[in-house]
């Protein structure tokens, strides 16, 4: 369960920043290559597609999450952090960017510096505010980050506003998912709430 939570946070915190009018083709059969052999473990195969898919398109920030989650998941968080540091330089200090950066940085031990970077992808990520279920996972990915950086009474309090709206079931289950991981929150960056994954 933790799992699934971790990766809609990071697809929350990612798919928002990442519209496209239209892709290659080409770019769409490696990406979809990669996820199909990362849902079956070959991490191996799915690092060749991913990297494939960013020689297509270098911009597009989902593929650089799927490769980085795909070196986590096979314990080599310097290679995530090495395909990081070569994102084109217009994509570098943006919000995605610097919160992959800083959950790999977790997983290397680097928490500091984790931090850091999580402190910036907050303060110039302007505030999201719940519209309606259309937003709903970016919102939980906003609260999500602004408890990690020292500001958990205020999203437990926006949880809270939440809660009190009409929502639909889809919505009463993301926030009943991320809530007692944010209530129990006491530190120790994404790995902390999320159990390491």
């Amino acid at each position: 369960m933790k799992k699934a939570i971790y990766i809609s946070i990071l697809v929350i915190l990612i798919s928002c920043k990442n519209e496209k009018n239209e892709q290659n083709p080409l770019f769409i059969e490696y990406h979809e290559k990669g996820l199909e052999y990362q849902m079956q473990n070959k991490t191996d195969s799915a690092i060749v597609f991913f990297k494939k898919a960013l020689k297509v398109d270098p911009t597009d920030i989902l593929t650089y999450e799927s490769l980085v989650k795909t070196y986590w998941w096979s314990e080599k968080p310097e290679l995530a952090l090495g395909i990081l540091e070569t994102v084109p330089t217009e994509l570098q200090n943006t919000n995605s960017i610097l919160t992959l950066k800083g959950m790999t940085l977790e997983k290397m031990d680097k928490f500091e510096e984790a931090m850091d970077l999580y402190k910036v992808a907050f303060e110039q990520n302007p505030k999201i505010r719940y519209e309606n279920e259309n937003n709903i996972m970016e919102y939980i990915g906003y609260l999500t980050l602004q408890t990690i950086v020292g500001e958990k009474e205020k999203a437990i309090a926006e949880l809270n506003r939440l809660k009190s709206k009409k929502l639909t079931e889809s919505e009463k289950h993301y926030v009943n998912s991320i809530e007692p991981l944010i209530k129990n929150y006491k530190g120790g960056g994404y790995n902390s709430i999320f159990g390491n994954e």
